[in-house]
């Protein structure tokens, strides 16, 4: 059986996973869609463990991983989003002139 039909073989979890994944690539938005990712693809994985469904477990351990991956990316996107502001010295000028309205 090919990979693409364990996905769909009565477990939708890693699918579910691999769908989460890939919405998790939009920055900034994304960040929404990483837990989803990291927790259907450890239900995925638990619940192929019991079964002989090795490319189900394979996918969903990587997208676990890739979750946890994005994740980080986003949070870092995220933290910049808020420091860039300041270096610029943004922060500055608006409160020296107060603000704008």
């Amino acid at each position: 059986m090919t990979e693409a039909n364990h996905l769909n073989s009565g477990n939708g979890a890693p699918a579910t996973a691999v769908a989460f994944v890939t919405y998790s690539l939009i920055p900034y938005l994304g960040i929404l869609f990483c837990p989803g990712a990291v927790v259907m693809g450890i239900i995925g994985w638990l619940t192929s463990h019991g079964s002989s469904e090795n490319d189900a477990r394979r996918a969903s351990s990587a997208c676990t991983l890739a979750g946890l991956l994005v994740l980080g990316v986003q949070v870092f996107l995220w933290w910049l989003l808020y420091k860039v502001p300041s270096w610029a010295g943004i922060n500055e000028a608006v409160g020296a002139t107060g603000p704008p309205f």
